[in-house]
């Protein structure tokens, strides 16, 4: 093993090709530099056998990040499970799991299917929204205050509380001074006072949502009224008030990917009529039109399904996640030290032509057949650090759909284009006009 990993392109080159190509650009620095290369000191893979060996191998799952220790620290609201390790971390987890399990989803099933019926409910033929991705984005809030939270959103006080985990997202997606690009240059030193003005904006933000916060658990404490949501096992487990504000923003903000993609699905089937046809009629004939989905219902989905892992292929909700060396890694014939960074490129892994026919082509009949490597489809990632929010993104995927699609077509005349950073978002609002399928 005396060969050496291969040098990346500068930061202006790379940063180059992603605005370039914002779809496939991490696909194209792949396809030029290869499966695996060296930028600023940092290993970028989008080799599949590299990326599980980081995923799967424990000794690689215990450290987080420097990047994501670094966004902990700077960026108020960001601390939570996704950027913790050690025995914070596990203690995390075992706090938030139980709302994440398979038994407890299904329990969901009903409550998210009205929710999002009561919302379409308001929609008339012919209406126009400003924006596709936002009027999403406001149906799934109400589903994770009530599934995640135990908050009801038709009450003041937790119509407030949204609120504000919806704008602190929309803040951090939306800033001009966002630090989520690949690579450090000394251009982004002029974004510092515009950087520090969104620091103090986000602080403000937390010190509402703590302020709501604490009167939730007042009007809890007085009614005794405790569940098995977020808010309640936290104070079970004793979470102070800053962890119990700084953990409930950050898995919002993680479930704000489930809108990202929910909205890409919507724009798929507007573009594709006879494709929009199959899953309907698939949906209606194994769910029908007055009931919800459950879990058994998806053996008998498979277009719709289909569907779901080709979105989740084309539009991975990260377009890469960083991990650190446990051990010295193998790369090609080369030795990556310990304690080192590594990017995983999931969206180049997701459309290399080394491992899809066609990987820039939307083609759910793609997996009617066997993967050329499993291993580069990697939506949730793998191993002790996949995400455990899983399960119910997947279902409050198919439950939103089935509402939306079965009732009305969605008419998308402009593109979204996905912005140039590594956690994707459209770049401009997303205009839609809806056009009602059948009545409610």
């Amino acid at each position: 093993m005396n060969k050496t990993i291969p040098k990346g392109p500068s930061v202006k080159k790379a940063r180059q090709m992603i605005k370039a190509n914002p779809q496939m650009g991490w696909t194209d620095l792949s396809m030029q530099y290869g499966k695996n290369f060296i930028f600023q000191g940092s290993l970028v893979t989008s080799d599949a056998n590299v990326a599980r060996t980081m995923l799967m191998e424990r000794e690689h799952t215990l450290k987080r990040s420097g990047i994501y220790k670094f966004m902990s620290w700077f960026i108020p609201g960001a601390p939570g499970v996704l950027f913790m390790e050690g025995e914070k971390w596990h203690q995390h987890v075992q706090a938030i799991m139980p709302v994440f399990t398979k038994s407890m989803i299904d329990t969901y099933a009903k409550t998210i299917h009205n929710i999002v019926l009561k919302n379409v409910h308001s929609w008339r033929d012919g209406m126009q929204l400003d924006d596709l991705y936002l009027t999403v984005t406001k149906i799934g809030l109400q589903v994770v205050l009530d599934v995640g939270y135990g908050l009801n959103y038709d009450q003041p006080l937790a119509a407030a509380y949204g609120k504000e985990l919806m704008e602190y997202k929309l803040m951090t997606m939306t800033s001009d001074s966002r630090i989520d690009e690949l690579g450090f240059s000394a251009d982004q030193l002029l974004l510092i006072p515009s950087l520090f003005k969104n620091i103090r904006q986000l602080k403000q933000k937390m010190k509402v949502q703590q302020k709501l916060l604490k009167q939730i658990l007042v009007e809890r404490e007085n009614n005794k009224d405790y569940g098995t949501d977020w808010i309640s096992l936290f104070v079970k487990a004793g979470f102070s008030i800053d962890e119990m504000t700084n953990e409930l923003n950050h898995v919002y903000g993680a479930f704000n990917a489930i809108d990202y993609t929910i909205t890409c699905a919507l724009y798929q089937l507007s573009c594709n009529k006879e494709l929009r046809t199959i899953i309907r009629n698939e949906l209606k004939e194994v769910i029908g039109t007055g009931r919800n989905p459950v879990r058994e219902d998806m053996e008998a989905l498979p277009h719709t399904i289909n569907f779901m892992k080709e979105v989740y292929r084309y539009y991975p909700v990260a377009i890469a996640v960083m991990r650190k060396t446990g051990k010295t890694l193998e790369v090609d014939g080369s030795v990556y030290p310990e304690g080192k960074e590594v990017i995983i490129a999931l969206q180049a892994m997701h459309h290399h032509p080394d491992y899809w026919d066609e990987p820039d082509k939307f083609n759910p009949n793609r997996w009617q057949l066997p993967l050329k490597e499993p291993r580069a489809y990697i939506p949730f990632l793998q191993g002790p650090r996949q995400c455990i929010g899983k399960h119910l993104a997947e279902f409050h995927f198919l439950i939103t759909l089935n509402v939306i699609i079965q009732h009305w077509d969605i008419e998308i005349e402009t593109p979204p284009k996905i912005g140039k950073y590594i956690i994707p978002r459209f770049d401009k609002p997303l205009p839609a006009i809806i056009h009602q399928h059948t009545i409610l």
